[in-house]
């Protein structure tokens, strides 16, 4: 059986394990700065701490949860979408999305990574590769922390560093609540980066969001829309037959209200089925009152199912309604399609499995 990842632990459990193994605690503080500060590789290159301990670390942890089963780059080397083999041999992506300054010249350039909290998903939405799957377990803090680390290592050879790391891989992250923010804490204690840094995504799964309204880590909350019409929100989203729009809304304003964050919806544009002008109004009355950023997403096209992205002109005149509305609206850069940036795309071609393929449009 494969030795656990160092990086399961939390600071406290790692001070913990230290202690049990007969060194200070400070020690735990020292091994995390290794880890997670200076991003290495082997316990042997922790300089600064005796070679038993080091030894005991070997022999009851390993470096590095993930191995690198396959990378692509897009052809604009702005997307680096990275297959990595868990030890029981499954397959998950992450993603580095890496944006230049602007046009205009101002913004500074950043990364931003993209991490998995499941090995599938069981929400299955409608136009999701990963729902294409199926569900097969949850990832341990470890492994979706070593998707981060993954890509903070390379990021510090290939400027500019990571700055921003977004839960919106494969999976539902908030079935996995204590994983995901395991992750969240050591990114934010060990890591250094600011919570506000870190965006949770969900597809309204209520359990974990009641949980993350009551959590220390005030995390940006992104919240996976796609309609304001509960009929075809159930259509696309099956999970919103058993947590409504309006009481997935009101779990939004709360966590709002608690955190002072601004909540985004996710709205990925489907020809022809959640794309038109009356859409746009109706979801603009059902936010306009709140603080929110409503960020459109243009399709990624995935073989076996049954959308289409939407026409440029419907983007731009759904996004127009929006705007002028008042409510903060965006549509967000399209990155990576040519090297099947979709979640669940890569691992499906890499497993070798044809999905089971959608039979109905929603109307």
């Amino acid at each position: 059986m494969a030795l656990p990842p160092i990086t399961d632990l939390s600071l406290t459990s790692l001070r913990q394990v230290v202690t049990e193994l007969g060194h200070p605690e400070y020690r735990g503080d020292q091994i995390a700065a290794w880890v997670y500060r200076s991003q290495i590789g082997a316990f042997d290159e922790m300089s600064n701490l005796p070679k038993s301990l080091r030894q005991a670390l070997a022999d009851r942890f390993r470096f590095g949860a993930l191995a690198l089963e396959a990378e692509f780059v897009s052809s604009d080397g702005e997307t680096r979408k990275a297959a990595l083999r868990l030890p029981d041999g499954d397959l998950i992506e992450s993603v580095l999305m890496r944006y230049p300054t602007r046009d205009d010249g101002t913004g500074a350039e950043r990364s931003t990574v993209c991490v998995s909290t499941q090995v599938g998903c069981p929400v299955k939405c409608a136009f999701c590769a990963t729902g294409l799957m199926g569900f097969t377990r949850n990832l341990g803090t470890g492994e979706i922390m070593d998707q981060a680390l993954h890509f903070l290592r390379w990021s510090r050879a290939v400027p500019p560093t990571v700055r921003n790391v977004v839960f919106m891989g494969m999976g539902e992250p908030l079935i996995n609540y204590d994983a995901t923010m395991g992750a969240v804490a050591l990114l934010v204690d060990a890591v250094g980066l600011g919570v506000h840094r870190l965006t949770v995504s969900t597809a309204g799964w209520l359990p974990g969001m009641s949980r993350l309204i009551e959590d220390k880590y005030a995390v940006r909350l992104a919240v996976s829309l796609h309609s304001p019409d509960d009929a075809l929100r159930t259509t696309l989203v099956p999970l919103n037959k058993r947590f409504p729009l309006a009481t997935l809304l009101e779990a939004c304003w709360e966590y709002q209200a608690r955190t002072g964050r601004r909540v985004t919806f996710e709205y990925t544009l489907l020809d022809g089925v959640n794309d038109t002008p009356a859409l746009a109004r109706d979801l603009v009355a059902l936010v306009r009152r709140h603080d929110v950023h409503i960020n459109l997403i243009p399709m990624n096209p995935v073989a076996y199912l049954p959308f289409g992205a939407s026409r440029p002109e419907a983007v731009e005149e759904f996004h127009r309604i929006i705007r002028e509305s008042g409510v903060i609206c965006t549509v967000r850069r399209e990155m990576g399609r040519d090297i099947r940036a979709a979640c669940g795309q890569l691992r499906t071609e890499l497993q070798g499995r044809e999905p089971v393929r959608a039979t109905t449009v929603p109307a």
